[in-house]
């Protein structure tokens, strides 16, 4: 009998030992995601045999995966922090305060977790432990927020399994409308706004792994917060994004995305140019924007915020 791609899930849980895959059970599957792919990455060492072209068995190297997905943004109904960015956040190396993730620079941990990761398919399962990843926030006028994901783990294997059968969450996404933004004193419309967590995220190579994968976890070693958005371009003496480019200005940024019960605010402290470039949406100017986050307090680790409040 074939099989049905539309009866799949993803099943997500953080790791008490990073690297070690933790049991799933149907409470760690509670997610809406979209686009979900995991793919396992795996090369295979070539073996040219002797006396004729006839190649010798091939030889697996280490056993990576990926997995890429799309979660809506939402709260839980009452200003708290929903059990989606729990999970994923603090394996981007993003850790909470209160309401209030910010990006954290170390080792899973206390605070800097990894994931293991599955994807159920009608009646079979793939794998992932010890993931680690990145993301970026997407925002379009009038359409739903939402946050693309994207990690990286060690593949564990392909195996028998019926669906889980999770309690899917009922909350209703949020609108990119009645969302208040601000760069500086600058009040713009927009069309697209994108906040990248810009992770670096490699594999820790092991060659004691009891399961032969020749890899322990995937670790973030850097990263590289930009925001990219398109607003309609006013007339200099509002804002000048070509001045501010050239004098290195730095401003305080701040987009909030709300409902009747919840506030989603996403900030940086210090924002600059990176590139500004003029551009036309149906006839009406607007400008291409690139802003880096710079840190700004001398610690760091401040340069984006998300803060779940109560609208």
């Amino acid at each position: 009998m074939p099989l049905v791609k539309q009866k799949s899930l993803l099943a997500a849980k953080i790791e008490t030992t990073s690297g070690t895959a933790e049991s799933l059970t149907s409470a760690e599957a509670a997610y809406n995601v979209f686009d979900l792919v995991m793919n396992a990455s795996i090369t295979v060492t070539e073996r040219m045999g002797n006396g004729s072209f006839s190649s010798l068995t091939g030889i697996t190297e280490a056993r990576a995966a990926t997995c890429t997905f799309r979660t809506e943004i939402y709260g839980d109904g009452a200003g708290g922090v929903p059990a989606w960015a729990d999970v994923f956040f603090p394996a981007c190396g993003w850790v909470k305060t209160g309401a209030v993730f910010s990006p954290a620079s170390g080792t899973p941990g206390t605070s800097i977790k990894t994931l293991t990761l599955a994807h159920y398919v009608d009646g079979y399962r793939k794998v992932m432990r010890g993931c680690a990843g990145s993301f970026k926030i997407v925002c379009e006028t009038g359409k739903l927020a939402h946050i693309e994901w994207t990690f990286s783990g060690v593949y564990v294997d392909l195996e028998a399994a019926a669906l889980l059968t999770p309690t899917y969450p009922t909350r209703a996404p949020i609108r990119v409308a009645n969302a208040p933004f601000t760069l500086g004193s600058w009040t713009p419309c927009f069309a697209r706004f994108e906040a990248d967590a810009g992770n670096n995220v490699m594999l820790r190579p092991c060659q004691t792994a009891a399961d032969g994968s020749g890899l322990a976890a995937a670790h973030i070693t850097g990263r590289k917060v930009v925001c990219n958005f398109d607003p309609e371009m006013t007339l200099p003496g509002t804002f000048a994004p070509w001045t501010d480019w050239i004098d290195h200005t730095e401003r305080a940024l701040s987009l909030e995305l709300q409902d009747a019960d919840d506030s989603i605010t996403i900030a940086a402290p210090k924002a600059q140019v990176l590139n500004a470039q003029e551009a036309d949406r149906n006839g009406i100017v607007t400008a291409n924007i690139q802003l880096g986050c710079n840190r700004s307090a001398s610690a760091g680790d401040d340069e984006l915020t998300i803060t779940f409040a109560a609208a």
